[in-house]
Parts: C-alpha cells; structure tokens; sequence
C-alpha cells in the first residue's frame, strides 16, 4: 500500500493519537507491521472498530501467506495457506468479545495461531482416516474357519511336494556321470565363468558349453523320467485305495 494513502486511511483511527509514523512504511518490514498492527487492533478490541482489522489484514497479507506458507510447508500439510490466514483473520474478528492481551508482536503471534491451527488440521485429518479404516474394516467379509483350514492344507500339499521334487532332483543329479556333475555344479552352483569352467574341468573354452549343454538334457530326462514313475505310483496307490473303499 502507498504510504501517502496509508497514512489517510490510518489518520481515521487516530482521534486520541498514539498512531505510528507511516510516512516511509515498508510493507517487508516486520517491525513495522507488529507496531501498525498493535496500534489497529487495540482499536478494533477497544472501540468495535470493523475498518481497522479491514486495513490490518490489507497491511499485512502478504506477510501473512508467507507465513502459512512456511508452516505448510514444514509440516507437509495438504492445504491452501489462504485458508490459514483467513481463519486466522477470522478468529481475531470473532474474538472481539473476548478480554484480549495485548499483542505486541502481531508476525509472531500469527505464525504461533496458524501453526496451532495447522497441528488441530493433521490430528482431525489423522482422526478421519482412523474412523475411516475402522469403518471400512467392518465390512470385510468374516474369514471363514474351513477356508483357513484348506489354505492350511493346500500350503501343507506344496510343501510336501517341494520337498518331494528336490529329493527326486538330488537323486537324478547324483546318477549323473562325475564329469556331468562336476560341470553343473561349476557353472550352475558356483557361478563360474566358461573361461574358469575349462580351467577347473580341464578342457578347451570352446567346448564348455557342449559339455554344459549335454549334462543339463541328461539330468532334465532324468528328472522327467522319474517325475513320471512318481505321478504313477501316486495314480496305483490311489486306485487301490478306491478299490479298497469299495
């Protein structure tokens, strides 16, 4: 705002005197402010005065979002700092009533207001999202106890047949001749280059894969052949024991 008509409009609260100098205000300042400020609200709180919190909010607004501006900002809140300033601003007015203690430090004491204003807006968010998990937590569907039951089971029937399928690998792996092992667990325990493969195996760089290549079909027929003579003693024990039930 222009000092010159800063000054007009100020000059309308200053019947009894005590307003400050604004003939060089500096709307940056805060010093400034906090002495204009206490000056307009000792008006407002003292005489009604509606036009002296009007003029106090135009002097300070822009300090004001600044202000609310930081506080969102340190607490990472979701919310518009105009809307903290305003209800700020709002407060002062609906105070009016009320015995006020005398601010002398308007910047200060709105930044204290706002962020206390902010903190009350994250614990009633942090409520709402309580009530809403809570809520929500209600209409999920009741575990039913036999369904745990086959979840039980069917974790139990993988384990088994995990257990079942490394045996089955461990045993056609070990049928293998020595030079098909001694390749695999090279290259496929640990980890081994086909340069250090050819050195441990003593063979040329270039036939490593041949040979690697030839023990994993030998050990895949392996395993598939004894997978199959498994699924067919699981399919007799299961037939016997239907025709035992009969």
């Amino acid at each position: 705002m222009v000092p010159h008509l800063l000054f007009e409009r100020l000059s309308r609260f200053d019947a009894d005197g005590g307003a400050p100098d604004v003939t060089q205000f500096d709307p940056t300042d805060d010093q400034q402010i906090d002495r204009l400020a206490w000056f307009l609200l000792q008006r407002f709180h003292r005489h009604a005065e509606v036009d002296a919190l009007a003029l106090l909010f135009e002097v300070a607004h822009v300090r004001l979002v600044e202000i609310a501006r930081s506080v969102v900002r340190k607490l990472s809140l979701a919310a518009d700092p105009d809307d903290l300033v305003m209800g700020f601003m709002t407060r002062l007015f609906a105070d009016v009533r009320r015995p006020q203690a005398e601010v002398t430090r308007f910047l200060g004491f709105a930044h204290t207001a706002m962020r206390n204003d902010a903190l009350n807006l994250i614990r009633s968010q942090t409520r709402a999202q309580v009530r809403h998990e809570a809520y929500h937590s209600t209409l999920k569907t009741v575990c039913d106890p036999l369904d745990e039951l086959i979840d039980t089971d069917h974790v139990e029937a993988i384990a088994r047949a995990g257990v079942c399928l490394m045996s089955v690998v461990g045993l056609c792996f070990h049928e293998l001749s020595e030079r098909d092992r001694a390749v695999l667990i090279a290259r496929e325990v640990d980890d081994l280059s086909y340069r250090d493969v050819a050195a441990r195996l003593d063979v040329a760089e270039n036939q490593v894969g041949t040979v690697l290549k030839r023990a994993r079909r030998r050990l895949s027929e392996r395993i598939a052949s004894a997978l199959t003579g498994v699924e067919r003693s699981l399919a007799s024990e299961e037939l016997a024991a239907v025709g035992g039930a009969r």
